[in-house]
């Protein structure tokens, strides 16, 4: 029996600040808007703003796989992007806004002077 494959219309596709390749599906961009975050104001646009140009990225305190970038749109808004990177690229796994950041994790983007 042949195993079925599906394909997934890609969104988009784009390098962050450390040249990985990012992405997200047409569908799950969709399950993002429409069922994790229907509060999420900000678009496609600002999501490719915040991993191209994000203020901070930081490891995920629960997953060191996933990077949480954040990038403060408006006064009180901050976009955040969780990524999940595998083998070099990453894929959306969401994304939320929020007025308070917890900023917890280890900060890896600015890098830090030591």
């Amino acid at each position: 029996m042949a195993a079925k494959v599906i394909h997934y219309e890609i969104l988009f596709e784009i390098k962050d600040v450390f040249g990985r390749k990012i992405r997200t599906t047409t569908d799950y961009w969709h399950k993002i808007k429409t069922l994790k975050h229907q509060e999420l104001r900000y678009s496609v646009t600002e999501v490719k703003k915040t991993i191209t140009n994000p203020d901070e990225i930081r490891v995920s305190i629960t997953d060191e796989t996933i990077f949480l970038y954040a990038k403060r749109f408006g006064k009180y808004d901050i976009l955040i992007v969780a990524v999940k990177v595998l083998n070099g690229n990453g894929f959306i796994v969401t994304a939320y806004q929020t007025k308070e950041y917890k900023k917890k994790g280890k900060l890896i983007w600015p890098k830090q002077k030591e």
